[in-house]
């Protein structure tokens, strides 16, 4: 993976620091099986990390944070080995970014990461970092597009107004062919808005409001990640045998006897899950990947999707002192990847939060049903023996024209058509749109919430609509299976005054 100046760079960079079910499930979706294996480990002997939360700078109302993408290294397991990892800061994943609606902050992101060498950049030149909100409302230019990358040694300022309804949003690594090889390295984090007016709700905090960013990995005996794109994982995407939450292989937490609050990242490359409960009682659903929900959902089943993001309160308040609840993955799986992390009720506990009836106000989007939808279909083509994914027949380019132009302040329907066999998670930059169709199947968009992501099944079709509002310029949609977006999934759209 590394040449020698590769790894005295890391050596030095690490020493410095009602039941409702889906409308679809994972477990129409079987896994890519990982090129290797990892060792058998024990689950449930690591205790949950909490990431360390990035402390700002003050410049008049702005908040300025200062994250150095570089080499580090980190214990994903009691018996492993420590593992390099690329890092915001160096740790993984990156520190938790906490903003406030309304409260611009800047976040100056500087490359001191190795260089990839020949064999890693598979012939495609653009392989330097550029990082995205994923999720946010933000100008173009700080979008995170892969061709305003940042240089070897250099920096870029990212300016996020936080305009938008608090939610838990999703940075990582958008460099051009290589996001899914950086993204599975360790390059990313939690970014959450909050919403003052959500504080008059009354939901879990502090303690009892906790991040989980969820990704599978492959890890060798010695401690490093394993990440292979071969014909397989071209195919499907990288898998990996080991679940990993937080960075530590399937923690254990020990909670009190009272309503949590989960933030809930699905930041593998390709795996779907399918959240469920050993204990058999539901997962209450409060939001989604753009912020509330209008009122609370009991789900037996949760699917999440690579990008997806589920707002989740748990009681332990019905659940015996010293008894153990495991946080599933049913989507199919079995031993290490059927299993999440554990939760121990530890004590007992007095718990002042509430779970209200109505959490947000709720408006559709209307539309003119006489325009019709714009259609994207999503396909994958054979190249010199060699899958590649396109959008309406068209490997990404930089240097393409955009796929669609939109006006600003225009209203549009988007559908996305999947003739393959694999799900595809669509990503729309810059707007939160509701969903209207899947499969033929006319949806309650409440139901759904504010989404920036959603799977077209495989074989099926999905329609959302969408405001463009805010900002002119160029933005990307994209598969968030990570290596069917760097293989060409992907496309510019551009909004136009």
């Amino acid at each position: 993976m590394f040449n020698r100046r590769q790894w005295l760079q890391i050596g030095a960079l690490g020493a410095a620091g009602g039941l409702v079910s889906p409308p679809w499930s994972a477990r129409a979706h079987e896994p890519g099986a990982p090129s290797s294996s990892s060792p058998l480990l024990t689950p449930f002997v690591d205790p949950l990390p909490v990431p360390p939360v990035s402390e700002p700078m003050m410049q008049g109302k702005t908040r300025i944070h200062t994250l150095v993408m570089r080499a580090g290294l980190a214990r994903l397991h009691r018996d492993l080995p420590k593992t390099v990892i690329w890092g915001f800061n160096g740790v993984y994943p990156g520190p938790t970014i906490r903003a406030v609606r309304g409260e611009p902050v800047v976040i100056r992101q500087i490359n001191r990461l190795p260089l990839l060498n020949a064999s890693e950049t598979h012939a495609m030149p653009d392989a330097l970092p550029a990082v995205h909100l994923h999720g946010a409302h933000v100008a173009p230019e700080h979008d995170g597009h892969p061709r305003e990358s940042i240089p070897q040694g250099g920096f870029r300022d990212y300016h996020y107004p936080n305009t938008q309804r608090g939610a838990a949003l999703f940075y990582h690594d958008h460099s051009h062919g290589h996001t899914g090889r950086r993204v599975y390295f360790g390059l990313a984090g939690t970014y959450l808005i909050e919403d003052p007016a959500e504080r008059l709700l009354n939901l879990p905090r502090g303690e009892f409001d906790v991040p989980l960013l969820i990704q599978d990995r492959v890890i060798r005996s010695d401690g490093s990640l394993e990440y292979v794109l071969d014909h397989a994982s071209r195919e499907s995407g990288v898998f990996g045998d080991l679940i990993l939450v937080n960075g530590v292989v399937q923690p254990f937490l020990r909670v009190k006897a009272r309503k949590y609050r989960f933030r809930i990242i699905n930041g593998s490359n390709a795996r779907i899950y399918d959240l469920q409960l050993s204990s058999g009682r539901p997962l209450v659903q409060i939001g989604c990947d753009g912020g509330l929900l209008p009122s609370p959902i009991e789900r037996s089943v949760i699917p999440l999707a690579p990008s997806e993001r589920a707002d989740v309160v748990i009681d332990f308040a019905a659940v015996p002192v010293g008894s153990k609840v495991i946080l599933r993955n049913c989507a199919g799986c079995s031993g290490s990847t059927a299993e999440i992390m554990q939760f121990e009720v530890a004590e007992s506990a007095q718990d002042d939060s509430s779970l209200p009836d109505c959490l947000s106000p709720w408006e559709n989007l209307s539309y003119d049903p006489a325009v019709p939808p714009r259609q994207f279909e999503l396909n994958r083509r054979t190249v010199n023996g060699q899958a590649v994914w396109v959008i309406n027949d068209r490997i990404y380019s930089m240097s393409q024209p955009p796929m669609a132009t939109v006006r600003l302040g225009a209203i549009e329907r988007w559908r996305f058509v999947n003739p393959t066999n694999h799900p595809h998670p669509v990503h729309i930059h810059l707007v939160q749109f509701q969903v209207l169709n899947i499969n033929g199947v006319p949806q309650d968009p409440a139901r759904h919430g504010w989404k920036d992501t959603l799977v077209a099944p495989a074989g099926g079709e999905i329609t959302v609509i969408a405001h463009f509002t805010g900002y002119t310029g160029r933005y990307l949609m994209h598969c968030h299976n990570l290596e069917h977006e760097d293989l060409g999934m992907m496309a510019d759209f551009e909004i136009i005054p």
